[in-house]
């Protein structure tokens, strides 16, 4: 990879929350980021605290607002802005196109390049690219696809790795429920927002009638490990779904950043 940017630079990431706790690795994957830039909303919130305790203050900034690129000056070489979105957008495909989109639209006005950290959302979200087009988005634009070109399903295939493992684990048995880091961290949240309130017993009976058999929980190799499977066994016991756990990873997340990278600094 290139690192030689003699040009100030932005990339825009646009990321829904569900990939928070992957969103450090992943930064610090990447050194020559100079500064991470993150927009103050409800949904940074808790990925502001994850900042603050694990990269120096020097490295990042919280921008309060966006609608101004005077208030936004560049100030370092390579600079990464994020824009976190709610994972509860999940729930209403509406909505989501129509957040996706209005978020793109604030970035691009302070971006060279913008990375999509989102797939077709179980189809809620639909098209990304059609997408983006629609709504006039002039800086070049990359969602997630695997390595054969395919854009990911959900977050479940961008950690999986490909649609072919994620379609492969369907295979052996479809009434599969899929957990991840944020999943694992977030489903009671979730759960509120899909049925109205936080009701153990009508959960249960919504999961019953979807006719789930078993949890796969994919194991990354970073993290939290031990309040991550606490957390998975809490859900295992409640619905009992039997867990067992798959190799996960943040390849297809990194190499988009990756390429973004690739992008401005030979431009």
């Amino acid at each position: 990879m290139d690192s030689g940017i003699t040009f100030m630079k932005r990339i825009g990431l646009l990321v829904c929350q569900i990939f928070e706790e992957e969103l450090l690795d992943i930064i610090e994957s990447y050194p020559e980021i100079d500064k991470l830039i993150i927009y103050d909303n409800d949904a940074s919130k808790e990925f502001q605290n994850i900042v603050i305790k694990n990269i120096p203050h020097n490295k990042y900034k919280i921008a309060r607002e966006l609608c101004s690129v005077k208030f936004l000056k560049r100030e370092d070489n390579l600079e990464l802005l994020l824009y976190i979105l709610p994972l509860a957008l999940h729930v209403d495909p509406k909505l989501i196109k129509k957040e996706v989109a209005s978020a793109a639209k604030e970035l691009e006005k302070h971006v060279d390049y913008l990375v999509l950290f989102f797939g077709l959302c179980g189809n809620s979200l639909g098209d990304v690219e059609a997408l983006m087009k629609e709504n006039r988005i002039d800086v070049p634009v990359l969602i997630l696809k695997d390595r054969d070109g395919e854009i990911v399903d959900d977050c479940v295939c961008a950690l999986m790795g490909s649609r072919k493992k994620y379609i492969e684990t369907l295979n052996e048995q479809p009434a599969t429920w899929f957990m991840t880091y944020g999943w694992a961290k977030y489903w009671k949240e979730l759960s509120c927002e899909t049925i109205g309130s936080f009701d153990i017993d009508r959960m249960k009976l919504v999961y019953d009638r979807a006719g789930y058999k078993r949890t796969v929980a994919l194991e990354l190799n970073f993290g939290e490990k031990e309040i991550y499977h606490k957390r998975c066994e809490e859900f295992e016991q409640i619905f009992n779904l039997p867990v067992c756990y798959r190799e996960g990873h943040t390849n297809i997340l990194k190499d988009a950043i990756g390429k973004a990278i690739d992008e401005v600094s030979n431009d």
